[in-house]
């Protein structure tokens, strides 16, 4: 695999094709020789299981995600993690307890998503979803988060904490925003000429009602970096 290669999850390519920003990844593959990789699990959740049950409110989006596939700007990896994927998963939902129950964390689409990319050498993940992504960059902010939530004291499993970080250590996450602003510094918004920081304004909220977890404070700071 390639140095320049990003591993994406659903959820993002969702946002993305329903905020119509999916010409982004065409705008990094053309210019930057970038290729957004996805496991079978994700391709099925985003194109298959959609188009093979007409399921109208994600159609367009599917047909979306299948043209950036067509078009080899988003590219199917089948890794065979599926071992790696059973002990990922294993390991993270039975990491955090409430009143000595274990709490489900993570997904099978996440899970194989975090497989392959250590299994494939991809250093990035692309992905929105916050409770994965907590778990990468920050598992102790995640358990006072959860502790807030659930307004419980949250027992974490050591043991397992030690194994989960060796299987994923190495991932950075990036979020959709975080793609709109990359895309801003390479150049992306020139064409809207005068109007370059109303458009970046603009597809960050759009990305936020799409489903990117980017709060207004976050948006308002992105915002003062825009010329």
């Amino acid at each position: 695999m390639k140095t320049n290669d990003v591993i994406c999850d659903s959820g993002v390519l969702i946002s993305l094709t329903s905020a119509c920003l999916d010409n982004l990844l065409y705008f990094f593959s053309e210019n930057h020789g970038l290729r957004f990789v996805i496991p079978p699990s994700v391709e099925e959740e985003v194109v298959g299981r959609p188009m093979n049950n007409n399921l109208r409110e994600h159609l367009f989006s599917s047909i979306r995600i299948k043209d950036a596939i067509d078009d080899g700007v988003v590219v199917v990896v089948d890794a065979k993690v599926g071992e790696a994927t059973r002990k990922i998963m294993n390991l993270a939902n039975n990491l955090f307890y409430i009143r000595g129950k274990p709490l489900r964390l993570i997904q099978i689409g996440e899970t194989e998503m975090l497989a392959a990319s250590k299994k494939l050498g991809i250093e990035h993940v692309l992905i929105d979803e916050r409770t994965t992504r907590m778990l990468i960059e920050a598992p102790f902010v995640l358990k006072e988060h959860l502790e807030e939530e659930f307004r419980v004291n949250i027992m974490i499993d050591k043991k397992k904490f030690k194994e989960l970080s060796a299987e994923i250590a190495p991932i950075k996450a990036l979020r959709s925003s975080e793609l709109v602003m990359l895309a801003y510094e390479n150049g992306y918004f020139k064409r809207f000429q005068n109007s370059q920081k109303k458009a970046v304004e603009a597809a960050l909220y759009k990305m936020r009602y799409s489903g990117c977890s980017i709060g207004y404070d976050e948006i308002s700071e992105y915002l003062s970096w825009v010329k």
